[in-house]
């Protein structure tokens, strides 16, 4: 499956536009294959390019400084067909390589997750995640994270997810955070998940 996708320049911190025309683009490339009858691999690989805020000050555009994006993705879904329903495992990766032209020079950074969820009974999952991620604009500049996930599915409608998180900055902070997030569906019924 290949993709391509032209936005308006301003895409949060990352992609800044001045000007009318600048524009953030996106291309994606992605494959599928069952690797059995129980399992399956999800692979792509991205690219964005598009201008930064590095040269706009007090309002005002005082250079032309631009940014790329790399990245490439993995997702294996395990799934055995007897025991579907109780047992199951979902890992990801992504890794994304940034390059972005400022004042100082062009910065080149790093990061990367990776992730499992692990279907133990019925309605419930538990997962974990890795963060590490050097900053855009200063790639000297170290960030990690970890969290824990516990979720469950009252029905197939609905389900409660709890997490911890803990993130330590490069500035030698470090926050601790708790989540919990409901989430539900109303409406017509929706594909059955794989």
């Amino acid at each position: 499956e290949a993709t391509g996708q032209v936005y308006r320049g301003d895409q949060s911190s990352v992609f800044h536009g001045s000007q009318a025309s600048d524009l953030n683009y996106l291309a994606r490339l992605r494959a599928y294959q069952d690797v059995s009858e129980s399992t399956n691999l999800d692979v792509g690989t991205s690219y964005s390019y598009g201008h930064n805020d590095a040269g706009v000050t007090d309002g005002a555009d005082i250079g032309r400084f631009t940014t790329q994006l790399f990245g490439v993705d993995a997702t294996v879904r395990y799934k055995p067909l007897r025991r579907s329903i109780y047992r199951s495992f979902v890992g990801r990766t992504e890794l994304v390589w940034s390059r972005r032209d400022q004042f100082d020079g062009s910065q080149r950074a790093f990061g990367y997750y990776v992730s499992g969820d692990y279907q133990f009974a019925r309605r419930w999952y538990a997962g974990v995640r890795y963060d590490r991620s050097d900053r855009a604009d200063q790639a000297t500049v170290l960030d990690t994270g970890m969290a824990a996930v516990l979720t469950f599915w009252p029905s197939e409608f609905s389900q409660l997810r709890g997490m911890y998180r803990r993130t330590r900055y490069a500035q030698s902070q470090t926050a601790n955070e708790f989540l919990f997030q409901v989430q539900f569906a109303i409406g017509a019924h929706g594909a059955h998940p794989f």
